[in-house]
């Protein structure tokens, strides 16, 4: 018993001391800790009942850190880096993911939370939750403050419908469009972001009742969004050259994220933008083992195949085509294989 307790508080070291460590790793002089730096920094100091295990680089788990802010919740923020460190680059982020196994060993509390070994993660005194949409949730009933959900049971349905098509459908084009190597893929699926884009902003409130997306109510739709946007615009601009086209949706949007990014639980939780820049690096050169990067990476593959099939599939209908010309004409789309497998006419 007595050596387990030893034990288990070497581990509760060993996790503070890596934490604290990888902060400072490399650090060009141009990374200044901002002001998501500095509540971490607050919000690491006291052991707390309440903890929220997180990464500052994470989007999923800044909304957690946005909704634990909002309602003002006395907390403790716990590092966790999922990720292997690279001391030879820049703050020594890689995306190259830890096994759960290795999770369990550094960080036992946060695995007990979120047995997936994902941010975040929410420990109230023994109530532990995980899964970012469903710990805002939680944050809002268990948590005096600001409702982060309307009382009406219609558009709480409706709240829950729209932060979902920011996860399924906003968010996926675009970590497609940067994880894509190829420039056509890319331009798709930046054309697939701004269609979603449009379709969301078609369904908010108009500027004249308030710039969130209810209007003048701060919900839970502008939290699961208020996050990747402000990843659209840094690292997707860096990296991918983003910019917003100048239309009616668009300008509703850059009207919604002035009022978001301004308002205090958002804007403390914005990191250094040349540090959060450079922890997607590996996501632009499809360089990413993580969960997340190995899913959009098997939905680029799945895209790529159905287009090619499709390719092939219309030009071995035409009865014209002899087996040599059909190969031939798919050689440079990739169709080649499939082809090579189909019977001869």
């Amino acid at each position: 018993s007595c050596s387990r307790s030893i034990s288990f508080c070497f581990l509760v070291l060993l996790t503070r001391l890596s934490a604290a460590m990888s902060k400072k790793i490399n650090w060009p002089s141009d990374w200044k800790e901002a002001a998501g730096e500095q509540t971490i920094a607050m919000r690491e100091q006291k052991e707390l009942p309440i903890k929220l295990f997180s990464s500052w680089f994470c989007p999923f788990a800044q909304r957690a850190w946005i909704a634990m802010e909002e309602k003002g919740v006395k907390y403790q923020w716990i590092e966790i880096n999922p990720y292997e460190v690279d001391p030879s680059q820049p703050g020594g982020y890689t995306k190259k993911a830890l096994p759960l196994s290795e999770k369990k060993k550094r960080f036992p509390g946060f695995v007990e939370t979120s047995p997936s070994g994902l941010v975040p993660g929410l420990d109230n005194q023994g109530e532990r939750v995980h899964d970012s949409l469903i710990v805002v949730e939680y944050i809002d009933e268990a948590f005096d403050g600001p409702a982060l959900l309307p009382s009406s049971a219609l558009l709480r349905a409706q709240q829950r419908k729209w932060s979902n098509y920011v996860t399924e459908a906003i968010q996926k084009h675009y970590y497609t469009m940067i994880i894509a190597q190829e420039k056509d893929t890319q331009e798709e699926f930046r054309g697939k972001f701004y269609d979603a884009c449009r379709h969301f902003a078609q369904h908010m409130a108009p500027v004249s009742k308030g710039p969130f997306f209810l209007g003048d109510e701060f919900s839970m739709v502008d939290i699961a969004l208020a996050p990747f946007w402000q990843r659209f615009i840094w690292v997707g601009g860096f990296y991918r050259g983003l910019e917003f086209p100048d239309d009616d949706a668009f300008t509703r949007m850059n009207v919604w994220w002035d009022a978001v990014s301004k308002r205090p639980s958002v804007a403390n939780t914005l990191v250094c933008k040349p540090r959060l820049i450079a922890s997607y690096k590996q996501y632009a050169r499809n360089e990413a083992t993580s969960n997340y990067g190995k899913m959009i990476q098997r939905n680029i593959a799945r895209h790529k195949a159905s287009k090619v099939k499709s390719i092939a599939s219309g030009l071995a209908g035409k009865a014209t085509y002899s087996r040599a010309a059909l190969i031939a004409g798919c050689a440079a789309s990739g169709a080649v294989g499939y082809i090579l497998g189909m019977k001869s006419k």
